[in-house]
């Protein structure tokens, strides 16, 4: 039973999650600076709203670029000291940019970011996080994580913005928010440091002991990609993170199209992100442990997905403001219960923990591709035709996508019957037995 895990106290193992969720915001907010501060960070620049857009496009590509490959690195070699140095090198990065601050050296500086986060971090922290609790409770620890990552987001950004305007807003406060969040970033790259176990010791990363055992970039690579649960895992994230991605549209509409008050919209928009992904992750983790069924849990959240969508599309009258949050807050709960649940389907699917972040680097090409494109299809529909209309196409958009999403979490437990994986199979270690559900498994 493939149920090997880094075992600590609670205490601990709590202080770790916590410095992990920390770690794992600090890396996004400087690339992403412009949607907290989108004009004094343009004038930062001294640059056109499209120049500085293209920047997100330059960095979104590090998830089909960097991601798979740092996945495969953090699989074969010793992922402690990699996530440690991706924390140091957003500070250095932050540092170096706040002394040259110029649009070509950002561009250079944000292919940095993409490749301390996207190659070195975001593939690491998933490995990190799933060898931190047995088969049984990936829901749950998965949960606990987008939870830290959650409180890590207000406490950094609450701290950036103090010094933000300390350094007096505008262009001098740019440069305060971004020395803040590297030196946060030195902090937390020792404290990570002393917390986190080193997998030679462990036993996490075991040592090749003969020539067939030795690292094959191209037979790894292959061995994940054969195998369809690899793409049904990727099309989960593509679903919940497009679904979620989307949510981002309800400010938006409810001023333009529903008539709600900006200052309202926009409290609903802080609540929505910040308050569902605190309560509704750890929620949605456990859940997925009780059922034993991440996938389970999907199925409800694409449904009432649909149902929402199906809502906005066809009723349009009669919408208060009562209606307004509930269907917001509705929504946005079960998606951050998806969000809480859906890195736990690398165990449902049959993924072997030598391959997690290899699987999850490959993922990501898919299953975050919506920072290349979908951003770009929203907005060219909202200059492009009557928001209406713009929203409709939205709305059709994200049924299809929840569409998909509910085929792959079939395609998922139909592969958790075949390995056995709640009984703690994997693809390539199937139990033909399967305990916790009572189905037989197919064997090699």
């Amino acid at each position: 039973m493939e149920n090997n895990y880094i075992k600590k106290s609670p205490v601990k193992l709590g202080a770790t999650m916590l410095v992990l969720g920390m770690c794992w915001a600090i890396v996004y907010l400087v690339p992403f600076l412009q949607y907290t501060w989108y004009d004094p960070f343009k004038a930062y620049l001294g640059t056109s709203n499209f120049r500085m857009s293209l920047l997100l496009t330059i960095y979104g590509f590090g998830n089909v670029f960097g991601c798979p490959i740092g996945g495969w690195v953090a699989d074969h070699f010793n992922y402690k000291w990699i996530y440690v140095l991706s924390i140091g090198l957003n500070g250095v990065f932050g540092l170096l940019f706040c002394l040259w601050p110029s649009y070509g050296f950002a561009v250079l500086v944000w292919i940095g970011f993409a490749v301390s986060s996207l190659f070195m971090n975001y593939p690491t922290h998933i490995k990190i996080v799933r060898d931190l609790a047995s088969d049984e409770n990936q829901g749950k620890i998965f949960g606990v994580n987008e939870t830290c990552i959650g409180i890590g987001n207000i406490v950094i950004s609450a701290l950036m913005n103090v010094a933000f305007i300390k350094m007096g807003a505008g262009i001098g406060g740019i440069k305060g928010a971004i020395v803040t969040n590297a030196i946060l970033s030195f902090v937390l790259m020792i404290l990570i440091a002393i917390l986190l176990d080193d997998p030679r010791k462990t036993g996490m990363l075991k040592k090749k002991t003969d020539d067939s055992e030795k690292v094959n970039f191209k037979q790894d690579f292959g061995a994940v990609a054969r195998h369809s649960e690899t793409w049904f895992y990727a099309l989960t994230i593509f679903a919940v993170y497009s679904f979620m991605s989307t949510l981002t549209y309800f400010t938006p509409y409810f001023t333009s199209v529903l008539g709600v008050t900006v200052v309202f919209s926009a409290w609903m928009s802080i609540f929505r992100q910040y308050g569902m992904q605190l309560v509704g992750s750890p929620i949605g983790g456990t859940i997925s442990d009780k059922i034993k069924s991440p996938a389970k849990l999907l199925y409800l959240v694409y449904v009432l997905g649909i149902l929402g969508f199906l809502a906005l599309l066809f009723v349009k009258s009669g919408w208060t403001v009562v209606t307004i949050i509930a269907l917001t807050m509705f929504i946005s709960f079960f998606v951050y219960m998806a969000r809480g649940c859906y890195y736990a389907t690398l165990t449902e699917v049959g993924v072997p923990r030598k391959f997690s972040a290899t699987t999850v680097g490959v993922g990501a090409m898919i299953g975050f591709s919506p920072d290349i494109f979908q951003f770009a299809m929203y907005g060219h529909w909202l200059d492009s035709v009557p928001a209406a209309t713009a929203y409709q196409r939205i709305f059709i958009y994200q049924l299809v996508v929840l569409a998909i999403g509910f085929f792959a979490a079939t395609r998922i437990r139909k592969a958790a019957k075949k390995y056995g994986t709640a009984n703690g199979g994997t693809y390539d270690n199937p139990k033909p037995d399967n305990a916790a559900t009572g189905d037989t498994a197919a064997t090699n």
